[in-house]
């Protein structure tokens, strides 16, 4: 194969890579290499709430990776009935909407479509499957996805036996979560780390969720496990966990305490920890304690649905019965303890989320409960006997002046006591194209990684705990990776030993997994690589700006598909975008874009629009609230400077996006039809001023805005895509010289197709489900489809079965109608 070429384009450079679900890669990241960001707060916070993050913070559950496979396990005993979870509908949600609905529509008036809001009902489903059966038609008929050629080649990329496994070491095996063919929902299993550097390591099964799933009669999907950590001179002893584990693929799971020494779940008899079914937070404290945030009713649970309480919970005693121990205020997003050893230091910490962004933090200090005083925007960490703070603002403190972005150390001691004399300056940010991406750690050092305009950049010091005098940082060494590449690095065990795993790919290169060691990043052994899916001779990726309305200059990269340079000429283009919750979008390779789009001939693009984590604090908070508006403007300036570049034409430019993204796809049907020919919104939030009655709605008000403060909500309703349908239809008229028959017809808007999932409790399926209604009463909605899977949460699908059939859709639609050029949907008769 020829190498591919990576370059940068002529314009100044800037970008980064996204998370694996949102740049919807095949492949998973490898072990232990995930970068880490504050730990209780904003990193808690933003799984808990919903943004697609690359990074896990070191001590949250240990979530093995990303989906994948399966083998037996004998059963021991089903979950006993008085601990069976409980059934909650969102017809709950929809009474409290109805209840509200004068908040946030001034005229009290309901829109005629809020019936799809409940979720399970006979109407909604009846409309539903209707709908789905006019997609399934449209794009595939008549035969079915599994019948479509792209999706044997899916299903072969996400079953891949050769793929890299995400491990985690704990004790002495490595754990790996796995799906394939023969494992549908998957198994949980172990081997040895000298196994696992083996071509074909030998796998044993600890847990087979599929026979656990036909066991007791449920969609089990698995969320990943929290290891028991015994604390010093007992690293090794990994004896119990609890794992997690989803009916459907919602964010609500149960909790459950499993022994890996016996493989089984922990004996009624012997008082396991069993969280029913919820959105909950649980913490180790020891091996007979833990900490429990759960709906213990009334006053326990936030308005975004998250739990408000920590309850201290010892084995033997009924949850019910378990002491309070903390509470947050009823108005905070999520309030929550942890309890930890982070190498011979104990921490108890909690935290109290006012709003997404806003967040304040309390440790114990020589036995009592202290606030600790950083700005409530700030990300809290620790290091060892250390603090670690992450300046998402200027900060000035005790005569010192620590610039926005900037990462500083200081001895935990004297901090929580008052004291601020001793920082350690671990990453000050060198101009505003500069930002903090996060730290991962050995037993001796600590990598700080950075996206310094657009390509990663990792500072690695040295950690002495026993230094006499002085910072006990030293910077020992400063690492760049390869131009339009991702580059992460990890400690194997970073209680043990100063091992490391290094991952890097790129939009071309397969991720490969390398072994080396701390500080010496640049000297690293290949361990695997997964499969390179698509030739990628002719191929080429380059990093271009665009030029937004107001004069910002935005990133993209381009990635050429097979043969489009030597064509010389516009071809079928895919722009995807996120722009949201300080999320970067980074290159990394994406099997199914190869061999769906670049295979082609086709071109795809990667945004990274303000809103975005690419340039820090200050890029996301460009595009918040009332200036929501810069990242469609981004996004559109970028769909205007590939057609002025001859990359692609209005005709075959077409945009896909999901969550955050989907709103911003969203966004640009109701906004800037014009510039596409079609458009895929997934899993989107769309209607903008409903938003905060729906699910977690109400803890993304920090991001969004206020749909019952005024000036907010003018500022939603003005972007809100759900409410701008009849200004695109008057804008098509007035501003692009349409006919009003046409208009009033939809002629004005490219092929739309939105997806979904009912099992979505994170962004309401009724989002994208009221907007094709609401399209199709207008009159507009006929090249507009809609299609709802029936589990996988917001992940929208739960196994590779799944996972295959939506991409297959999603993607056979955006080729056909590109391809074809005519901005409409395929219709059955072709």
């Amino acid at each position: 194969r020829a190498s591919p070429s990576c370059r940068r384009a002529s314009s100044p450079p800037s970008l980064l890579s996204p998370p694996p679900s949102a740049r919807g890669c095949s492949n998973i990241l490898s072990p232990l290499t995930a970068t880490t960001g504050s730990r209780a707060a904003s990193h808690a916070l933003r799984l808990a709430c919903g943004a697609a993050v690359r990074a896990v913070a070191k001590h949250a559950p240990d979530v093995s990776s990303l989906p994948l496979h399966r083998r037996p396990l004998l059963l021991r005993h089903k979950l006993p009935p008085h601990l069976q979870p409980k059934h909650r509908s969102f017809r709950s949600a929809v009474t409290a909407s109805v209840a509200m609905g004068s908040e946030t529509n001034p005229s009290g008036a309901l829109p005629a479509d809020v019936f799809l809001e409940d979720l399970r009902s006979d109407e909604s489903m009846t409309w539903v499957q209707a709908e789905n059966a006019r997609a399934l038609a449209s794009i595939v008929g008549p035969g079915t996805p599994e019948e479509d050629p792209m999706y044997a080649k899916l299903r072969a990329i996400y079953d891949d036996k050769k793929k890299i496994p995400a491990v985690r070491l704990r004790g002495e095996f490595v754990y790996n979560f796995w799906q394939d063919e023969d494992h549908v929902k998957g198994i949980w299993r172990r081997t040895s780390m000298e196994d696992f550097k083996r071509e074909a390591p030998q796998w044993e099964t600890v847990l087979d969720v599929d026979a656990l799933a036909a066991a007791e009669g449920k969609s089990w999907v698995w969320k990943g496990p929290s290891f028991v950590d015994y604390g010093p001179g007992q690293e090794q002893r990994k004896d119990r966990c609890v794992i997690k584990l989803s009916d459907g693929g919602t964010d609500a799971c149960t909790v459950r305490e499993f022994d890996v020494v016996t493989k089984a779940f922990v004996l009624p008899e012997e008082n396991p920890f069993v969280v029913p079914e919820s959105k909950n937070n649980f913490s180790w404290v020891d091996r007979d304690t833990v900490w429990v945030g759960y709906d213990f009713g009334e006053g326990t649970m936030s308005p975004s649905g998250y739990p408000l309480t920590v309850r201290e919970w010892k084995r033997g005693t009924a949850l019910s019965d378990a002491p309070e121990i903390w509470r947050g205020e009823p108005t905070d997003v999520v309030a929550a303890g942890m309890a930890y050893w982070d190498k011979s230091t104990y921490y108890k910490v909690w935290y109290r989320a006012k709003t997404f962004y806003d967040t304040v933090h309390f440790a114990e200090f020589n036995g009592a409960m202290v606030e600790v005083d950083i700005p409530s925007d700030f990300a809290f960490n620790t290091f060892s006997d250390h603090v670690v703070v992450h300046c998402k603002s200027d900060w000035n403190v005790a005569g010192q002046h620590f610039a926005s972005g900037t990462v500083v150390a200081h001895p935990k001691d004297s901090f929580f006591a008052g004291e601020r004399d001793m920082f350690t300056v671990l990453y000050s940010p060198k101009d505003d194209r500069c930002t903090y991406g996060g730290s991962s750690e050995t037993k001796d050092y600590m990598m700080v990684h950075t996206l310094e305009n657009m390509v990663t950049k990792v500072y690695v010091w040295k950690f002495d705990k026993d230094a006499a005098q002085g910072s006990k940082f030293t910077l020992v060494k400063e690492y760049t990776a390869e131009n339009c590449q991702s580059f992460s690095a990890g400690g194997v065990d970073p209680s043990m030993s100063n091992d490391l795993f290094v991952t890097t790919d790129g939009f071309l290169n397969p991720v490969t997994l390398s072994t080396a060691t701390a500080p010496d990043l640049e000297i690293s052994t290949p361990l695997k690589t997964n499969t390179a899916w698509f030739d990628t001779t002719g191929m080429s990726v380059a990093l271009h700006e665009a030029t937004s309305d107001d004069g910002t200059q935005v990133p993209y990269f381009l990635i050429k598909g097979a043969g489009v340079e030597a064509a010389g000429k516009p071809v079928p283009t895919v722009l995807y975008g996120y722009g949201g919750f300080e999320i970067p979008m980074l290159p990394g390779y994406s099997a199914t874009v190869g061999e769906a789009f670049l295979s082609e001939g086709m071109c795809y693009v990667m945004s990274c629009i303000r809103g975005g984590g690419e340039f820090g604090p200050n890029w996301h908070r460009a595009a918040k609230k009332e200036k929501r508006w810069k990242a469609y403007e981004d996004f559109s300036a970028i769909a205007r400077d590939l057609v002025s570049k001859g990359v692609t034409t209005p005709e075959m430019l077409g945009c896909m996006g999901g969550s955050n993204g989907g709103l911003l796809t969203g966004a640009m049907v109701a906004h800037y039809p014009h510039l596409f020919g079609a458009v895929v919104s997934q899993c989107p939030l769309l209607d903008m001023e409903r938003y905060v009655l729906l699910t977690s709605g109400p803890s993304w008000i920090d991001e969004y805005g206020d749909p019952k403060i005024p000036a907010e909500r003018d500022a939603l309703l003005g972007f809100s895509p759900y409410h701008n349908l009849e200004k695109g239809v008057t804008d098509a008229v007035t501003a692009r010289g349409m006919s009003p028959e046409d208009a009033a017809a939809g002629a004005h808007l490219p092929a739309v197709l939105f997806t979904t999932s009912t099992a979505d409790d994170r962004v309401h399926p009724s989002h994208a489900r009221r907007m094709v209604h609401k399209m199709r009463a207008m009159g507009v909605g006929e090249g507009t489809l809609y299609h709802e899977m029936t589990e996988g949460g917001h992940a929208g699908s739960a196994d590779n079965v799944s996972r295959a059939k939506v991409k297959t859709i999603e993607n056979r639609f955006l080729i056909d109608a590109l391809f074809r050029g005519d901005r409409k949907p395929r219709t059955p008769a072709e």
